[in-house]
């Protein structure tokens, strides 16, 4: 059954995006913000108030060079594809660095003629980075493990072998006493 009328489908959006865990938000076609939602300023620190007006350029870590930036806008604006999606790393207010997973989108006006603005969704990486880093650590302890096994096993033989014949030539010995 679709959407009873177009006021419940808009409703319907506007919660979806406030109620978002991912971080999302719009601009002009000019790239000034124009929206934010909470999970936005949750993981970037900066109030509605404090980023809407600005542009996405507070978020700028110093990670991606101004080649990245103009070959990520290239795409955007390349009708082909008209669209980018990438990882890259943003910094909150505070200065924490903040992997995410951006996908930016252009949207047209009503008439569907021009571009509007764009919509930015980020969803942050911070979580699987420190998971990946884990598994990392867990498997270079493993590597180490593993080589402490083997080189005793190496030293161990050999050793082995000294040791038994050590005894069997106690045994062959006289007693000296």
């Amino acid at each position: 059954m679709p959407l009873a009328t177009n006021r419940l489908s808009g409703n319907v959006f506007f919660r979806c995006v406030e109620d978002s865990n991912d971080a999302i938000m719009l601009t002009d076609a000019a790239g000034i913000l124009t929206y934010v939602n909470p999970a936005w300023s949750q993981i970037y620190g900066f109030s509605k108030g404090e980023a809407v007006g600005k542009t996405p350029g507070i978020l700028h870590s110093g990670q991606q060079n101004p080649d990245f930036y103009k070959a990520m806008w290239a795409r955007i604006r390349n009708p082909k594809y008209g669209n980018w999606k990438g990882e890259l790393v943003n910094k909150t207010k505070e200065g924490v660095l903040v992997p995410v997973l951006l996908t930016i989108t252009p949207f047209l006006s009503e008439t569907g003629e021009e571009i509007s603005g764009y919509m930015g969704i980020a969803s942050d990486l911070s979580y699987h980075r420190e998971l990946e880093a884990k598994v990392a650590h867990q498997d270079r302890l493993a590597s180490i493990g593993l080589l402490a096994s083997g080189l005793a096993h190496e030293i161990g033989t050999p050793m082995g072998v000294i040791r038994g014949r050590a005894e069997f030539l106690m045994m062959k010995s006289p007693d000296p006493t």
